[in-house]
């Protein structure tokens, strides 16, 4: 597909929706014409085709995650941007693995069930992003944002003109907010949201939902609603002490899973121990003998509600 969004800019997806593995990339049309984000290498022959014969100077790339940089190759004279901050996992299979927990959290079936359809290979990056930072495409003109959270170094841009954000995996969709890797970071999640809320765009151009025109700020604020009603699900969970696979199997994150179902525990783990991580720093939640339990205020809290 390759639809107009507005003045410049039109919408890149090799299939009918962008609901993962599939995702949504975005082609500004301008001096330098650019890509924000490309989909997962077994995209490549339909991504190509939605493009086209239509050049690409440069992509911006609001994280490391393959589903948005996976066919970055297909552009071989691009420039390329990424936040410092994600460039290690984009550059090194090593920090790939790191970056999402393999190397810890996952058995081998796991890893090599995940790596096989992620298919990692390392990309170019040409230029770093700067929180702040003006990309000059010609008429467009983007701000970059540092948007850490959903990993470290997500980034989204603002065409400030036109009140339009590419918001890359601050997606508002149903699901998300999504923080299934071990660096990923809930408070700073939260941070960045509150930061978008008060930028207030017009218009979203999500790397999973497409586009967003309608209630953009209502949107934006029951994203985050979601992300902290799964926290208090959490912390009344832990009213009894649970272990972490206790608290796992209650699938509080997802809700359901998927198949197949090991691939699902690991990314429901690892979601459910950065929650923990966050509130234990908050003194919220502590462990104990080998289980984690609502502390006496929270937990009092909790009871209330």
């Amino acid at each position: 597909m390759f639809i107009h969004v507005t003045d410049q800019v039109y919408m890149v997806a090799p299939t009918d929706q962008g609901t993962f593995p599939s995702s949504i990339s975005f082609y500004i049309d301008d001096e330098i014409p650019t890509l924000i984000d490309t989909p997962l290498t077994v995209w490549a022959q339909a991504f190509k085709a939605s493009l086209g014969d239509r050049p690409v100077k440069l992509i911006l790339n609001t994280h490391y995650h393959r589903d948005h940089t996976g066919c970055n190759y297909l552009f071989p004279t691009a420039d390329v941007y990424a936040h410092p901050a994600d460039i290690p996992a984009m550059v090194s299979r090593e920090a790939f693995i790191q970056y999402y927990g393999f190397d810890k959290y996952a058995d081998k079936s796991v890893f090599e069930g995940i790596m096989s359809w992620i298919q990692w290979s390392p990309c170019s990056v040409t230029h770093e992003l700067e929180d702040g930072q003006i990309i000059k495409l010609g008429n467009v003109e983007l701000t970059v944002i540092h948007t850490p959270g959903h990993t470290p170094g997500h980034c989204v841009f603002y065409w400030e003109k036109q009140g339009l954000l590419f918001s890359g995996d601050i997606d508002l969709t149903n699901f998300g907010p999504w923080y299934g890797n071990i660096n990923s970071d809930i408070t700073q999640l939260i941070s960045s949201m509150e930061k978008l809320i008060k930028l207030n765009p017009q218009v979203i151009c999500s790397g999973h939902k497409g586009v967003v025109e309608h209630n953009v700020r209502e949107q934006l604020e029951k994203y985050l609603a979601r992300l902290l009603e799964k926290e208090e699900s959490i912390l009344k969970a832990l009213r009894k002490p649970l272990t972490l696979d206790e608290l796992v199997q209650r699938k509080l994150v997802y809700g359901r899973w998927g198949k197949p179902e090991d691939q699902f525990y690991f990314f429901e783990k690892l979601s459910v121990m950065v929650h923990l991580r966050r509130l234990i720093e908050l003194q919220q939640v502590e462990e104990y003998q080998g289980k984690y339990r609502a502390t006496g205020a929270a937990a009092s809290k909790c009871a209330q509600l």
